[in-house]
């Protein structure tokens, strides 16, 4: 357990950036299952845009007062903003196409599984197969954006 504590206290900022990543990326996961499933009906690009945007207020606000308050002392709120809505823009096309690739890599396995299991790729399979592979391909993006997202705010938005 001490060393644990050890970890975190080395890497305070990281640490601090999880809980606050968690969190944004807890406001956009919710956000983007409403819109994708029960507002847009299926509209992945649109579905993940609207949950990314609800996840920039609880990231931007977290990660300045808390996981990198230090640095932040040195920058005024106008040049993070700006800083962070570019870094956020980056991270988002990281997050949307690696979140669009991963659901077609997915649905493309899903068809061939059909397709060499002699079975017919109806309209509510090729529905279902959307539906059921945007979860995980979200979980992916979220990650990708994750680490894109970290490296540019710790070197680029609220550094000096």
């Amino acid at each position: 357990m001490n060393r644990i504590l050890q970890l975190i206290h080395r890497y305070n900022s990281a640490a601090k950036f999880l809980i606050v990543g968690v969190s944004a990326s807890a406001v956009h996961g919710v956000i983007s299952w409403i819109f994708y499933y029960h507002i847009w009906s299926g509209l992945t690009v649109l579905s993940t845009l609207m949950g990314y945007a609800g996840g920039w207020v609880v990231s931007y606000l977290g990660n300045r007062l808390w996981s990198f308050r230090w640095q932040a002392k040195e920058t005024t709120v106008a040049a993070s903003a700006s800083k962070f809505i570019i870094s956020q823009l980056v991270a988002m096309c990281v997050l949307l196409s690696s979140t669009w690739l991963v659901q077609q890599l997915i649905m493309l396995y899903f068809w061939w599984y059909i397709i060499t299991n002699h079975l017919t790729l109806t309209p509510e399979l090729e529905q279902f197969s959307a539906g059921a592979s945007y979860p995980p391909a979200l979980l992916c993006g979220m990650f990708f954006a994750a680490i894109a997202s970290y490296l540019m705010m710790r070197r680029f938005v609220f550094s000096q």
